[in-house]
């Protein structure tokens, strides 16, 4: 057995993170950069989006969520 300089991660086809590593090796985060940055979007201007419309009701519902979220915990701030 060899000892590794760096962790080997690669994405799998089910889209999971495999990392493989030594045992003197304790891996303890991960960096993920993008490889494309997307292009510029504007409806109003007639520059569609170039992801599917499968995704929309997942991107929709997250922003939904996350403003959901944001608008509670500024409503328990304000009563503390």
């Amino acid at each position: 057995m060899r000892i590794m300089r760096q962790p080997i991660a690669y994405i799998s086809d089910d889209r999971t993170i495999e990392v493989f590593y030594d045992r003197y090796t304790t891996p303890t985060g991960c960096i993920l950069s993008y490889y494309k940055v997307p292009p510029y979007m504007n409806l109003f201007e007639n520059q569609p989006c170039e992801l599917p419309m499968d995704v929309f009701d997942d991107l929709v519902t997250g922003a939904v969520d996350l403003y959901v979220q944001y608008v509670a915990g500024a409503e328990a701030r304000k009563r503390q």
